[in-house]
């Protein structure tokens, strides 16, 4: 039996624009499984020549509304809508009308990604074509939209009480749902595949490939340029060490990326494919994540991986891969901090506690965050659901 899976989602990676690429790897494999994917992305409608004034605007324009990756069809309808839709409006409601809109085939199940609007999308779906729905949890869909209106907080927990089954991307994640909505949920990451980090140069080779200097500690962080992922921290840290041979490495880009780019004592490659970001670990010394929340920090599991050791925040979901002894953390928005313990690593990248960390870290990544291994389970979940088997309430 070939199972219909029906995928709300926010994004899917199209040309050089990332956007949901961490959706990509997990829903190739489930195409390779032999289930039939669909997934919809409902984008904002742009008026003419808005997105001539508008940068953001042009990002909505741009995507294809239909498009194939190895099987997997994509589909990305235009809805209405108005700036900061999700603390004013109902964009679910919008979304769903488009994907009605659509005329899709009836799905065996279908599956959302972040609970609101996805989530509450992939709900009403489920009312109209009367097929079970989950709903899978990643960070900001549980510690930020609920908390931006009334009518937000009764919709998410509307989506956790009456999924089929629903997850969270981790379990400090999981925790804050159960206190939010009262619902047990289960922590299952999207994960990180090993291959990956297989077959890759060397740390000179890596680090000639991406044009960077051969004899500086490099410490490298990997994601948006943002006030809440710690980056001006980042570089108050920089600062306070007194070994100069310290080079801060950013991969990402966002509105801090001007400052940071204009420091003599870090450097910003921009947004990268993921093949990139795997070989700027093997070029980097360590990796430092300081941000301030997560669901949890794909970024850790990557760098574990890579053999990085690893310097992070004590925030919500970072803390879930870094407690026992697998990173060193520091408190949330502590430069000073975050400064001694990017140097306690500079002083002896190869002490026995470096290395102790990092091998735990690998081997805790390798029980609980392989997308191989995630990706299998969450199969054998459509394939129950769509044969009609009972499933284990979250509850």
């Amino acid at each position: 039996m070939t199972v219909k899976l029906l995928v709300v989602a926010e994004g899917y990676p199209w040309g050089d624009n990332l956007a949901g690429v961490f959706h990509r790897d997990q829903l190739r494999q489930m195409v390779e499984a032999g289930l039939d994917v669909t997934l919809v992305g409902a984008t904002p409608w742009v008026p003419p020549f808005l997105d001539r004034i508008n940068s953001r605007w042009s990002v909505y324009r741009a995507p294809p509304r239909r498009q194939s990756d190895n099987g997997l069809s994509i589909l990305r309808p235009r809805y209405p809508t108005l700036p900061r839709e999700n603390e004013f409006l109902a964009p679910d409601f919008w979304q769903y009308l488009a994907v009605r809109a659509l005329r899709l085939p009836r799905p065996d199940v279908i599956q959302g990604f972040y609970a609101i609007p996805p989530g509450a999308v992939a709900r009403r779906l489920a009312r109209h074509w009367q097929v079970p729905y989950l709903v899978g949890m990643l960070g900001d869909d549980v510690n930020l939209t609920p908390h931006h209106s009334a009518r937000n907080m009764r919709m998410f927990r509307s989506v956790v009480r009456d999924a089929t089954y629903a997850f969270a991307n981790g379990p400090t994640l999981a925790v804050e749902v159960k206190r939010l909505t009262g619902v047990d949920v289960d922590s299952l990451s999207i994960g990180v595949s090993p291959s990956r980090f297989q077959n890759l140069p060397d740390k000179q080779d890596a680090r000639s490939r991406l044009g960077l200097p051969q004899d500086r500690f490099l410490a490298l962080y990997v994601g948006a340029l943002v006030p809440a992922k710690g980056v001006a921290e980042l570089g108050a840290a920089l600062d306070r060490l007194t070994d100069r041979s310290v080079l801060g490495v950013a991969v990402g880009d966002g509105p801090l990326r001007g400052a940071l780019e204009r420091r003599d004592n870090a450097i910003c490659l921009g947004v990268r494919p993921s093949e990139d970001v795997a070989v700027a670990m093997v070029a980097a010394d360590l990796l430092v994540h300081p941000s301030h929340s997560e669901g949890l920090p794909t970024v850790l599991v990557e760098a574990a991986f890579a053999r990085l050791p690893i310097v992070t925040t004590d925030a919500r979901g970072c803390i879930d891969l870094a407690r026992d002894g697998r990173a060193i953390v520091v408190p949330t928005g502590d430069a000073e901090a975050l400064a001694s313990a990017i140097a306690a690593v500079v002083a002896d990248p190869q002490s026995d506690a470096v290395r102790q960390r990092v091998e735990a870290m690998l081997e805790h990544v390798r029980q609980h965050y392989t997308l191989e291994n995630n990706t299998r389970l969450l199969i054998e979940r459509y394939r129950a659901l769509a044969s009609g088997a009972p499933s284990r309430a979250n509850r």
